[in-house]
């Protein structure tokens, strides 16, 4: 059963892969494009902002890199960058309420059919399916830290 579940989760992995691309392509986003305004709005989720630094590790990128999906971003709207009244060298990275719509276009029918097939699960059967996300979760950014000799 446990190869089975890996080769289930991995699946899962290409198809969100696949939806991404089909879906994103649809709205004129690249697979990067969506994974970052992922990180950004999940700070947000949590009363945060996430620094351009911030964001380049996260999605394991460069500073050019980064600074040029930023630009990108920022030129068609789906993000702002505002600086700190505090620090003015601190910048922040918010996304737009466009980015918000054009999200919810791109995951809305994913969300509903998601929310149907866990609406299959018993609330325990449910509790169940999120620990063991989590430890999975959990496990791969375990796996993902460099070891010692890497």
């Amino acid at each position: 059963m446990p190869a089975a579940i890996v080769d289930t989760l991995r699946a899962f992995t290409t198809a969100m892969d696949r939806y991404i691309d089909v879906h994103g392509g649809a709205v004129g986003m690249h697979r990067t494009d969506l994974v970052a305004l992922a990180h950004v709005m999940d700070a947000g989720r949590q009363g945060e902002h996430l620094t351009p630094g911030e964001l380049a590790a996260a999605l394991n990128l460069s500073a050019p890199a980064t600074s040029a999906l930023l630009t990108r971003l920022e030129a068609v709207g789906h993000v702002q960058r505002t600086h700190a009244s505090s620090d003015r060298r601190r910048v922040s990275i918010e996304m737009t309420n466009d980015a918000m719509a054009v999200g919810r276009r791109v995951f809305g029918p994913l969300g509903v059919e998601m929310r149907a097939a866990i609406d299959g699960y018993s609330p325990e059967e449910q509790e169940v399916v999120l620990r063991f996300l989590t430890d999975v979760l959990d496990a791969t950014a375990r796996a993902t830290r460099p070891r010692p000799g890497d």
